[in-house]
């Protein structure tokens, strides 16, 4: 059972925020590992693999300007994440539940589900006239690499992130849970965001519920479609499915290596 710890004093505010630093400058450095090991593990699989290339008739110049925003996001991402785990971690949440076989990896699925509902509507929100403003810094990529992912405003990066802000106070997650679904969350963003598809398969379409890389570049490419993160269930139940996305997604199963030097850039970013 936590227990809960109640602030009395200068020194008690002091001590905490202490801890809360010590907390955010973790979080931060294993963010940045993970954002420098994904990003070169998927520069070195899109160097293998050219014909894996999603928009082929576009090319990304903007990788240095969406690299220079990784740490503004990358903070605010810690602040949101430290900012639940500690709240946890005081008592001031719901008692996470016990750790076990059966319940973490159910605990793991229900919030990834939630995460999902929660990253459609709030990016079906910032599509909106008088939120696009926060978004629009994310859709100069068209054509997105591996480092969009963190090409966002701070606005954007905070709704996006104050789900593990408020998750504990509404499920009694586990803190290791929450932990490998950051990690996941981290990750699986970066692979939407790789402009090349690399591990395409049924399990990624109808009648299915993932998503893919194409199915987040496809969001990019044409705007309108493909809101959701995880899975495509929300775009086909609010019919903003990209049309193609079945197909798209179903040629890259069957794609064989194929000489890139005749391909025709004839777009950029």
């Amino acid at each position: 059972m936590n227990t809960v710890i109640l602030l009395s004093d200068t020194a008690d505010w002091l001590s905490l925020a202490r801890s809360f630093a010590g907390l955010f400058c973790v979080v931060v450095a294993c963010l940045l590992v993970v954002l420098v090991c994904v990003g070169a593990l998927f520069e070195y699989l899109n160097a293998r693999h050219p014909e894996r290339k999603i928009q082929k008739n576009r090319i990304n110049k903007r990788k240095w300007k969406e690299l220079a925003h990784a740490p503004g996001s990358i903070a605010i991402i810690a602040f949101c994440f430290s900012g639940g785990l500690f709240a946890q971690a005081l008592g001031w949440t719901q008692t996470p539940a016990a750790l076990s076989w059966w319940t973490s990896p159910i605990f793991l699925g229900v919030s990834i589900i939630l995460y999902d509902a929660w990253f459609y509507w709030i990016h079906r929100l910032l599509h909106c006239k008088p939120f696009y403003r926060f978004h629009a810094l994310h859709h100069k990529s068209v054509a997105p690499t591996v480092w969009s992912n963190h090409h966002e405003s701070f606005m954007e990066a905070f709704l996006n992130q104050a789900f593990y802000l408020l998750i504990p106070f509404l499920l009694p997650i586990p803190w290791q849970v929450l932990v490998v679904q950051k990690l996941y969350d981290q990750i699986s963003g970066m692979l939407g965001h790789a402009g090349y598809e690399h591990f395409a398969s049924p399990a990624g379409r109808r009648p299915f519920p993932l998503a893919s890389t194409v199915f987040h570049d496809q969001h990019h490419g044409h705007f309108a479609y493909n809101y959701g993160h995880t899975f495509s269930v929300w775009d086909r139940m609010m019919g903003t499915l990209y049309p193609k996305y079945d197909e798209t997604l179903a040629s890259f199963e069957e794609k064989k290596p194929e000489n890139s030097g005749h391909e025709s850039l004839s777009g950029s970013d």
